[in-house]
């Protein structure tokens, strides 16, 4: 009936963001509003929290990719909702505290999940559903006009929130099936759902069925001590092996181009162990500004990405990326054996080393070009351009807690020897060392001649 009585030229009102009857509509107050964003922001925070947690553990490597893709995103989500809050209210903002306690106690459950299939099954089938009901409801009952900034934030964490439950609606079938862990994910479902409901939902304003007086909480008081030690699936082989001298192939001038470049795609597969020390220093790391949280999420995704550049790599040239080891030992050592800071700083050391003009990042990138294999060209030119970001990331949270550069090198060189001899001494009995590289390339030279013929 409005726009019946307004001349508008026949341009949409109010810059396409809704009509007048949708503007004049009664929404959410400014506190309501901040409320349920406090509410969202927790489930977030406490999810990178999670993913952190498990990464290491989590033995299936797809798993594994996405938790490192998601829990970015969660970060990149509490992020924009703290600042929306921040242009709504006056600090203190009370971010980082416990908006709900039935909240809480619904999340101390679902980090206690046993497998990867009640992670899945808690975070996928529970938890981001409902959070996905809580945004849309959010958004169908907002005034678009009066609240458009907040709107056009959920428009976007709606989208990633539904991209996410889709993967992880395919991924948690695909393992109940392989494992007939039916009852398992059931289960487990119900126990989710028992403390969700009890917190009235991600919204708090929600009247749900599911509680079930029978069911007793995992979480005992005490703090959740998450479990290090990084883990492989039963596709992967010999993972303590190192003798594959990755690191001395590609820089060896005798080597044919391609043999070179395939162990520079090796070496970005076997990037994954930076992701698995890089989730116990997220969790761990505690009182930090959240933009620690992002820059080191964003850290850790982009190694995940470099190791599935890598699998691309190896796929691409029709060898299965598992079939030949992918060593834990590293990750293993620092997470059993250093502090968080530790870890990232040995981390540090090794990525400003990276960035030397004739034996780093370029370097590598250089050497990809001179074989045919363009995707390894690609894949290393962003390669590099990530670690530009990493060795910033760095030096921007590791500084203020050392004593200059200076300082920084000097605990380094006895991090990284101690390092390597626990190494040495621990983890390379565990294997018997065999050097497999000669068995990876021939595999590669014999899928390219098939290929040919």
């Amino acid at each position: 009936m409005m726009n019946q009585i307004v001349n508008n030229l026949g341009i949409p009102p109010l810059a396409g963001i809704c009509d007048y009857g949708a503007a004049v509509k009664p929404g959410y107050d400014v506190e309501r509003t901040v409320n349920l964003l406090k509410r969202y922001n927790y489930v977030k925070s406490r999810l990178l929290a999670i993913f952190s947690a498990h990464l290491a553990k989590t033995p299936e490597w797809e798993v594994k990719c996405a938790i490192g893709f998601h829990l970015w995103l969660e970060s990149e989500h509490a992020a924009s909702i703290r600042k929306r809050v921040s242009e709504m209210r006056e600090p203190p903002l009370h971010m980082d505290k416990v908006p709900d306690p039935k909240l809480e106690t619904l999340m101390e459950e679902v980090i206690r999940a046993d497998n990867t299939v009640e992670l899945l099954t808690g975070i996928y089938g529970v938890i981001k559903p409902d959070m996905i009901r809580s945004i849309q409801k959010h958004m169908a009952e907002l005034n678009p006009l009066a609240d458009h900034p907040t709107l056009r934030m959920l428009k976007i964490i709606l989208s990633e929130e539904e991209e996410m439950v889709a993967w992880g609606k395919q991924a948690a079938d695909a393992l109940i099936s392989a494992s007939q862990s039916d009852g398992v994910a059931n289960n487990w479902k119900k126990h989710v759902e028992h403390f969700l409901a009890l917190a009235g939902g991600i919204d708090g304003a929600s009247v749900r069925s599911g509680e079930n007086a029978n069911i007793r909480a995992r979480a005992d008081g005490n703090k959740y001590e998450m479990n290090v030690v990084p883990q492989r699936d039963s596709r992967f082989v010999d993972v303590h092996n190192r003798a594959g001298k990755i690191d001395d192939y590609y820089k060896d001038e005798n080597l044919s181009p391609e043999e070179r470049t395939f162990a520079l795609l090796y070496k970005r597969l076997r990037e994954m162990d930076v992701p698995e020390w890089l989730g116990p220093v997220l969790y761990k790391t505690k009182g930090k500004p959240w933009e620690y949280y992002v820059d080191v999420s964003r850290q850790l995704w982009d190694e995940v990405r470099h190791a599935m550049m890598g699998e691309v790599g190896i796929v691409a040239a029709d060898v299965p990326f598992y079939k030949y080891p992918v060593c834990v030992s590293a990750s293993e050592v620092l997470n059993k054996n250093f502090a968080p800071i530790e870890s990232q700083l040995v981390l540090w050391g090794i990525e400003q080393g990276l960035m030397h003009k004739h034996t780093g990042k370029r370097w590598e990138w250089d050497i990809a070009k001179t074989s045919n294999n363009q995707l390894a060209v690609q894949f290393q030119d962003y390669d590099w351009a990530d670690e530009v970001l990493h060795t910033q990331i760095g030096r921007k949270w590791l500084l203020p807690e050392y004593n200059g550069l200076e300082d920084m090198n000097s605990r380094l060189e006895p991090l990284y020897t101690r390092w390597l001899k626990i190494m040495d001494d621990e983890f390379t009995p565990k294997s018997e060392q065999r050097n497999w590289w000669p068995d990876f390339m021939e595999d590669i030279r014999k899928q390219k001649e098939k290929v040919l013929l």
